[in-house]
Order: C-alpha cells, then structure tokens, then sequence
C-alpha cells in the first residue's frame, strides 16, 4: 500500500521538513567537548589551588577560584544540553531548548559570584602584599593553565559556531576569561618575583574584573532571551524580503520572531489573492515557511498565518460556512427550474460574504437568463451576503 501511495506522489514535488530540533550531532559534540573541559578544570583547578597555596600567589589562587566556577558551569552545560536536546513532547511543544538558556544565566551567576570572591580576597590581601612573594613555581602552572584553558577555549568555540551553539559559545568565552586571568596571574606573579609584589594582588583584582565583567555580559545576554527578544533589525529585514519575494504574497503583517535556546521561531500574517483556493494558499503559506528556514540559519520553525486581507486591526466574524449552505438551499428552494452544480464557495471578507453558485436551470434563454438574474438579487437580499456570483452551467 505505501509503494503504491509513493508512485502516486508527483516525482517532482519536494517534501519539506516540517522543524527542526531534537538530539543531533551538534549536541553529542557538545557533550564530549564539555566533558573534556570538566576534566581539564578539574586537574586545574587542584593544581592552581595547592601550588597557590603553597607558593603564597594570592593571583593563582584568584586562578583557580576562576577554574573551579569553570568546572561548575561544566556541569550546569553538560546537563542543559541532556535535558535541552530532548524532543518536544505534550508539555513542552516547542522543545527543551529553553534548559539552555537557564543554564546560560546559571552559569553567568556563578561568574559573578565568583568575581566577587576574588575581588573581596584581593582587596584584603593589600595590607600584606608587600610582605609576601610568591614561589616561582606559581609561575610555570599559570604558564601551564594559559596554554590548557586556549586549547579548551579553541575546541569549544569550535562546536559552538559549528553547531551555532550560544550555551556552548557562552563556556567557550568562559574558557578564554580563564586564560586571560592565567595571563593576567602570570605577569603579577612574574612581577612579584621580580621585586614588585603589588603586582601579584593588582593581578588578582583584575582577574576578578574580567570575571564580573564576562558574568554581567552572559547574563544580560540570558535575560534578555528569556524574555522573549526578538532578532535584530538586519535579520528581520533580510526575513521580510524572503516573505515579499515569494510571488502570490501581496504584502505581509504581524511579522513576529523570538530566541529560545539559540534558536528562533517566526511568526507571519501573509496576504494572497482574496480568491486562492485553501490549497492555494496552503502551498504559499509551506513556500515562505520553508524558504525561510532555508535561508535564515537561526530559525528552526513558522508558523504562517494566510489572509485573504490585511487583519492586522481585526477581522469580521461571519456566519458559518454550514449556515450559510443552508440559507442559500432554502432560498433555491423558491426556483424549482434551478438545481445547484456541486457546493458553492463562500469568499469570507472584511466587508462581508461573498457567494459563487453554479446552477443549472432549465427553460428558454430569455427565461433562464431572468431566472438567473432574480435568483442573484435574492442571495444578494440576504443580510448574510454582499454578493452573489450565479455561473450557469452548460451541458456539453
């Protein structure tokens, strides 16, 4: 039976996808790269932690601090992508993506919480700076995180725009403020060892600002997809002329967009011809979709809403199509010469019913043509029509 349905199908009509979404490549790829930094973080942090400790590097231990909160938000990712990369179900219609961006402002806070540890330790180190040099061993293992936290910055950033992942571009960022505090540790250190100790705290208190700095940015960022956000003014331009390009689009309103979970949904009011048939504009309404999502990387789904006329300040509710045979067959129920050709199709408009009607009916020319004529003026009398189009039929 399916090999029968599928020779039916016209071999040159293209079946579209109808959204996109659900586990795919790009979040296995998340998960290892993920796993990976949770592990380098660990041995990381470990390492910048008792060497800190031990060396008396109050910029290596500000570190570390910054690489335990990146082993944190390791977790807080690795998780958001399990649960976020789940197919959308009855609750959850539009998917889990929204996990992510959650887990985006987690990770943000943590940042900022962590930022303000260092900043707080470095503050209270001041008094006592002078006194204390650090080992020169605190130097090599912030040479040695530097190299690590680009490497895992690198492979990060790689999946990320690869996969345009912003949870993942997000911790990729985070991976490159820990190298940059690395670098920031390795000059305080190497200055400190040199003679000038202040700069072992100064290099502490800068790691803590580049912390509250990235959080603040990743958090805004967060927020505001929470909230809906819409894409920028280029994206939309470039969306709307995807939308007027398509020939049987007359004009287009209540363009909507919104982020969820690095991806955008789109919605569309798009005006056709008031006469298309539902097919008709069906296969509009699947171009512009398709298109779009083709066209614009971002966009995952849309939703296209086809009007026979600009609804954006409301519509006319009419009566409905099964009242409105009815009123018509109890008015041919006046003209036994009339018989009705097949249904008649209503045109809904803003200004109101509009009916086409083919008839058959029987008698002279002069008399079918009056008959016609009357039978016309009669639907038209109907408060529940603005016009009436009667299509005789001829027997060939």
């Amino acid at each position: 039976m399916s090999e029968n349905l599928a020779n039916k199908a016209p071999q040159s009509a293209e079946f579209i996808e109808m959204t996109k979404g659900g586990p795919s490549e790009g979040d296995g790829a998340a998960r290892r790269v993920t796993l990976f930094g949770a592990i380098g973080n660990l041995g990381l942090t470990a390492g910048k932690f008792f060497v800190g400790i031990s060396a008396n590097s109050a910029a290596l231990v500000a570190d570390a601090v910054h690489s335990a909160s990146d082993l944190v938000s390791d977790l807080v990712v690795w998780v958001a992508i399990f649960f976020g990369s789940r197919d959308a179900d009855e609750n959850h219609p539009y998917g889990h993506r929204r996990f992510e961006t959650m887990a985006t402002l987690v990770v943000a806070i943590l940042i900022i919480i962590t930022a303000g540890v260092v900043i707080q330790s470095a503050i209270l180190r001041l008094d006592v700076a002078v006194n204390e040099i650090p080992g020169i061993l605190a130097l090599y293992v912030a040479l040695i995180s530097i190299i690590v936290k680009e490497v895992m910055y690198r492979g990060t950033i790689r999946v990320a725009n690869k996969y345009d992942l912003p949870l993942m571009r997000a911790n990729a960022y985070h991976h490159r403020s820990d190298a940059l505090s690395s670098i920031a540790a390795f000059v305080g250190i190497a200055g400190a060892i040199n003679g000038i100790a202040i700069l072992d705290v100064v290099a502490a208190l800068i790691v803590g600002l580049m912390l509250l700095r990235v959080g603040i940015k990743l958090s805004w960022e967060a927020i505001l997809e929470m909230s809906d956000i819409g894409v920028d003014e280029e994206t939309m331009a470039v969306i709307e002329e995807l939308i007027n390009n398509e020939p049987d689009v007359e004009s287009l309103h209540l363009l909507k967009t919104r982020h969820i979970g690095g991806q955008v949904l789109c919605e569309v009011h798009i005006e056709v011809p008031e006469r298309l048939s539902v097919t008709e504009g069906h296969q509009v309404a699947e171009r512009v979709r398709k298109t779009i999502i083709t066209e614009v990387e971002k966009v995952s789904d849309v939703t296209v809403h086809v009007d026979p006329e600009d609804d954006e300040e409301g519509t006319t509710i009419l009566p409905r199509r099964q009242e409105l045979l009815k009123i018509v067959d109890e008015i041919k129920g006046n003209y036994s010469e009339i018989s009705i050709v097949g249904r008649p199709t209503f045109h809904m408009l803003l200004s109101g019913c509009e009916v086409e009607v083919v008839v058959g009916i029987s008698g002279s020319l002069p008399s079918i043509t009056a008959i016609a004529g009357d039978f016309k003026t009669a639907i038209e009398s109907d408060t529940n029509f603005v016009k009436a189009d009667v299509v005789l039929a001829l027997d060939i």
